[in-house]
This record gives structure tokens, C-alpha cells and sequence, in this order.
């Protein structure tokens, strides 16, 4: 995988009405065990009606309708607090990291991250975007690539710690350690799968903002006077802000009701607000 900056695509952004020459975005609906080298995982997509779409790779099977997580964590993933291997000067694109985690990097596993270089007593903390890295064992020497050259130089006794993209491990979350227990609600959700994914693995796209309709948890989102923001629940369904019971004061925001409900219908139509 060549090093390089995110990509982001505006598919036809001067819009469709009068050409004939309209775009094709059959892709969003695609899912492959081997990546599109159109695409790194975390690019970006913008349809013309307004809809947003990140590429991901899956950690487990994917939802259409119900909101998925995601998965990455310390020390699961990325590289934890490590001194620097070596030093680097003002004017650096990289830095070199003693692997602390406890996984073996990839070739470019950790593009689409970020990190955090800081000094001992945190007085002066340098974070970059991660554009690739070099493979390596846990312990190994990991040579981390960035999106911009340090300003300041760094010397080993700075520390480093990395994640990858957070879209490099995305999940349904009724699966495993996160079906309830100590794992309920400890999740940040990611957006809907574009089409299903069966299993881990799976390359494929995530709707992070504008229109959808999503699964709603029992009978009475839309229903509630004022009550028009959406928050998700622990499974990914959506509730409304304030839901007495289930920490609907507290959960991450999903968007808002965009129909009409002075009928009792219920909600359908929500605008997804996670990532624009």
C-alpha cells in the first residue's frame, strides 16, 4: 500500500440536474475479502444528495439497519505508550517506535491513525496522522510515517503511542464481549454498513451521515412530543434523547427525525449525523 493522505471523493459536486453524463456509485454497495486499491480503509465518500460513506474493514459480520461499533483498542491494537527508538529532528517525517502493543504490525496497518509524541512531563505533545509504517514483532523497532514533519525535534526520551484508522475494525455490536455485561455501552458507534457483511475481514462501506432509515427500539421514537433528537442504544438501535432507564442522557448522538409524526406513526426517515 502506497503512502499517502486520506482520500476524499465528491462524486458529480456541481450535482445532476441537466447532465447526462451522471455518476456511477454502484462501489458503495460492494463487499470484498481483498481491498479495492481504489481505496485505503478510512476514505471518504460524498454522494450528491448529501449522504457520507467511510471505507472500512470488518472485525465481525456488519449491519445494514442497526448501527455498527467500532472495535480497535489499547493494547489490542496500535503501539501503547513507548519511548522513541532513535531520535528525530525538527523537519522529520517519521519517527521510529519500540513496539509495545501486543500484536505484530503490518506492512501499513496503521495508516489512517494518529499519533501522540510527548515529552516526559507532557509539556509539548506533537500529534500527526499516520500515512504507513513498517512491519514489525512485538519488541521490534516500528518506523512510523507521518502526514506532516515534526516542528519540533524529539529525543528518546520522548514517548510515542499510535492507533490505527478506527475504521480498520468496525462491528455489529450484539457479538461476543459486547453483547451486554461488563462491555455494554462501552462502545463508539461507526455508522450503518452500506450492504451486508457476513464475517471479519471484509472490505466495504459505512454511511456516516445524511438520510437513512434505521431500526428503532420499540414503538414510541417519533412519538413523543418534541422529542426529535436520536441517540443509539448499546445494540445500535436508535432511541430518543432522555429515554428513562437505558442512558438516554448519556449515549453518543445518531442525528434527528426528519418526518412528519403528528400522526403517532413513529419515526422513519433520520439525518445520520456521526462523521460529514
Amino acid at each position: 500500500m502506497a503512502k499517502g493522505k486520506a482520500s476524499s471523493l465528491y462524486l458529480h459536486r456541481e450535482g445532476l440536474v441537466g447532465h447526462a453524463n451522471a455518476p456511477d456509485w454502484n462501489f458503495i454497495y460492494e463487499v470484498s475479502a481483498v481491498r479495492n486499491p481504489r481505496w485505503n480503509i478510512g476514505d471518504r465518500v460524498v454522494l450528491p444528495d448529501g449522504r457520507v460513506f467511510r471505507y472500512c474493514l470488518s472485525h465481525d459480520a456488519c449491519d445494514t439497519y442497526k448501527a455498527n461499533a467500532f472495535f480497535n483498542a489499547i493494547p489490542a491494537t496500535g503501539i501503547d505508550y513507548a519511548v522513541l527508538a532513535a531520535p528525530a529532528a525538527k523537519g522529520d517525517s517519521s519517527v521510529i517506535l519500540d513496539n509495545q502493543g501486543t500484536v505484530a504490525q503490518t506492512l501499513d496497518g496503521l495508516r489512517g491513525g494518529n499519533i501522540s509524541i510527548t515529552e516526559d512531563d507532557n509539556a509539548t505533545v506533537q500529534q500527526r496522522g499516520i500515512i504507513g509504517n513498517t512491519a514489525g514483532g512485538v519488541s521490534d523497532e516500528i518506523t512510523i510515517y507521518l502526514d506532516a514533519p515534526l516542528t519540533e525535534a524529539v529525543t528518546v526520551s520522548w514517548k510515542g503511542y499510535c492507533m490505527p484508522s478506527p475504521y480498520s475494525a468496525v462491528t455489529k455490536t450484539f457479538i461476543g464481549a459486547i453483547e451486554g455485561g461488563a462491555g455494554k455501552g462501552r462502545v463508539g458507534f461507526c455508522g450503518y454498513a452500506a450492504a451486508p457483511v457476513s464475517a471479519a475481514d471484509l472490505y466495504h462501506w459505512e454511511q456516516t451521515w445524511g438520510l437513512i432509515m434505521a431500526s428503532t427500539y420499540g414503538n414510541v421514537v417519533g412519538k413523543q412530543q418534541y422529542k426529535r433528537e436520536v441517540v443509539f442504544r448499546y445494540d445500535g438501535n436508535l432511541i430518543s434523547r432522555g429515554t428513562a432507564g437505558i442512558l438516554g442522557l448519556e449515549a453518543q448522538t445518531a442525528g434527528f427525525i426528519m418526518d412528519n409524526n403528528t400522526a403517532d406513526n413513529g419515526a422513519t426517515q433520520i439525518m445520520l449525523q456521526i462523521s460529514p
